[in-house]
């Protein structure tokens, strides 16, 4: 995987991968969606976002199996935004900032002048919406986190370095204490794979005081990274690792595969301290899975495994998980949301039984809705709604 390079003027773009594909598909589509849970939330919900991209690079790529321009995350955020918004077909304004920020000038100056301009969106970058920043993240840190927090309101980090060294833990925690926050965060874990089986030496500094992790990944065995119990073992210490040392409440993954092995190339690591927010990316998540077998469910959560997409060299853009991954997820909330309804005997709030299970598995809302409603058509639990045993179908 090599860094992408920008020209300031847009001649020179750098081409799109599979992977990076399925990334910005998941990406716009929950943003478009958590725009509408949000600000359709209630009476008046919330009106205030920041969108943070932290890596933007230049906002376009070429696009070798359509032979066309592919949008970036710049564009896609804020076009996502604008569909949110009209899908809530709500009339009171919302209050956006977005701030794109990239180290190298040439690929600000690529996104401002050329591919915002050139996807049509050049009245917001010329707008107070925007902010351009020059800069290295560890160095804006703090910038960052007092602008986003005068804001106020609901704040998305979009943090996709290259490599594990460009965001420490310790801005990771001082992103997860802003109120109404959340991260999307590119985990390089396939280079942490490479560390261990190397036992790079000179890297070890960095692995203790960049990304705090000297006591995590301990248990690893170097010459099986490959194996599907390996691979399982480095998601759930990489979990655990950003559940505590990044001080985040809820932590879920998404995995980017390449194509003839099992090895994780990088997970999409959300955090949130936000249970609507989980049940969100989850939905997002789903839409681009293709691990459709139960072994890789239990081993990955949700993912994208390239080789799915590859038939004669054509690339297919659309997939579509089959029943058995369905009743998959169904049936494996038995093991916990049907152990909290056998404890709690007088009764359980669904808003409980989603807080303490929605990490444990790869179930989305519909499949708990299901869920509860074939053991309610067996007879098995009652649901009540303000006082009433519900009679209606669902």
């Amino acid at each position: 995987m090599s860094r992408a390079e920008w020209s300031a003027d847009g001649s020179t773009l750098p081409v799109i991968d599979p992977h990076t594909k399925a990334k910005h598909k998941i990406l716009e589509e929950y943003i478009e969606n958590l725009v509408i849970t949000l600000y359709g939330k209630g009476r008046y919900g919330v009106t205030n976002f920041t969108f943070v991209d932290a890596f933007c690079g230049g906002g376009m790529y070429e696009d070798p199996e359509t032979q066309q321009k592919w949008e970036g995350s710049p564009l896609r955020i804020i076009k996502a935004v604008q569909k949110g918004y009209e899908k809530s077909k709500r009339q009171y304004p919302l209050n956006v900032k977005y701030i794109f920020m990239d180290s190298n000038k040439a690929h600000l100056d690529c996104l401002k002048n050329y591919s915002l301009p050139a996807a049509g969106l050049e009245k917001i970058a010329a707008s107070d919406s925007c902010i351009f920043e020059h800069g290295d993240f560890e160095n804006l840190i703090d910038w960052l986190i007092f602008t986003v927090g005068n804001h106020r309101g609901h704040s998305l980090f979009l943090l996709d370095p290259f490599g594990w060294t460009q965001v420490s833990m310790s801005s990771i925690r001082k992103i997860n204490s802003l109120p109404g926050s959340e991260i999307i965060y590119t985990y390089m874990i396939d280079y942490i794979a490479r560390f261990i089986e190397l036992r790079n030496d000179s890297q070890f500094n960095n692995f203790q005081n960049v990304l705090e992790a000297d006591d995590y990944y301990l248990n690893a065995n170097p010459g099986k990274i490959e194996t599907f119990g390996e691979q399982c073992y480095l998601r759930d210490q990489s979990m655990l690792l950003f559940r505590e040392r990044g001080n985040a409440k809820y932590v879920f993954t998404f995995s980017l595969i390449p194509r003839g092995n099992y090895r994780v190339l990088y997970y999409l690591m959300h955090m949130s301290s936000n249970l609507t927010a989980l049940e969100v990316v989850k939905e997002s998540f789903w839409k681009e899975n293709t691990l459709d077998y139960e072994y890789c469910f239990e081993v990955y959560g949700y993912g994208f495994r390239s080789s799915d997409y590859y038939q004669e060299g054509q690339l297919e853009l659309q997939f579509d998980i089959n029943k058995e991954s369905n009743e998959f997820c169904i049936d494996k909330l038995d093991r916990d949301v049907g152990r909290l309804i056998e404890e709690n005997r007088e009764g359980i709030r669904f808003r409980e039984i989603s807080n303490q299970t929605m990490e444990r598995n790869p179930a989305n809302r519909n499949h708990y809705t299901k869920y509860l409603n074939r053991r309610r058509d067996a007879s098995e639990i009652e649901v009540i709604r303000k006082g009433e045993v519900l009679t209606k179908k669902k």
